[in-house]
């Protein structure tokens, strides 16, 4: 006898998470700017994602001041490499996971139209319910792989993509580059072999014709900016 499929775990609410003292300066460092109504946003999704973490393991990260660091800086870390993009542009975020870096991007750029793709079914219902609680209006959620969405009307429609924490470089290229469009950027945030991954990734990177521009070093990390010609 088959199973009916469990209904999807309510959205955990929890007073939002206040940002410890440094938080200010840190955005600073990074060049990004957030009201206090994006900043009280992103501590409500940190609190929720922390809460929900306990019975849906989104995230190894437990301690809220090291949320603060490791999912809302590193997911913000992207933004200064987006502030040419216009409104209405596109952005992909792929493997979300528990949502970073595309909720963050989403707080703090409510003008672009942030398209999440996560194959885990319970992950991505969490992605779709706290971007309804936080009224992201902005979000839409794919329950996919993306290298199932190749062939769909998502291949070379995004201005940029981003992802954390999915893929060496060498595998990630084949499930992002193709849904960049051409002159779009590929948003990578990485930790300290990133430079190794791109001397690893020569053939890949001429696969898909993305041309390495920099890499950046941030407080958490690393963001690997190519261009896709």
């Amino acid at each position: 006898m088959s199973r009916e499929p469990r209904a999807p775990l309510p959205l955990a609410a929890a007073e939002p998470l206040v940002p410890p003292p440094s938080f200010a300066s840190d955005l600073a460092a990074l060049g990004v700017t957030l009201d206090d109504a994006q900043t009280r946003r992103l501590g409500d999704y940190l609190a929720r994602l922390l809460a929900m973490n306990e019975s849906l393991n989104l995230t190894a990260i437990v301690e809220p001041e090291a949320a603060w660091t490791r999912h809302a800086l590193d997911g913000l870390s992207v933004v200064p490499h987006l502030a040419s993009l216009p409104a209405g542009a596109t952005v992909l975020d792929v493997g979300s996971g528990g949502g970073v870096p595309g909720i963050p991007l989403a707080i703090a750029r409510p003008d672009l139209a942030v398209t999440l793709v996560e194959a885990t079914q319970k992950k991505a219902q969490f992605l779709v319910d706290v971007s309804a609680a936080l009224e992201l209006t902005n979000v839409e959620v794919f329950a996919e792989r993306a290298e199932d969405m190749l062939e769909t009307d998502l291949f070379a429609s995004f201005d940029a993509v981003t992802a954390r924490a999915v893929a060496n470089l060498s595998a990630l290229l084949p499930w992002t580059a193709p849904f960049a469009k051409r002159g779009g950027k590929l948003l990578f945030i990485k930790g300290q072999k990133a430079e190794e991954e791109l001397r690893n990734a020569k053939k890949p990177l001429a696969r898909f014709a993305a041309k390495h521009l920099e890499t950046r070093l941030t407080t958490t990390g690393r963001v690997v900016v190519l261009r896709v010609s």
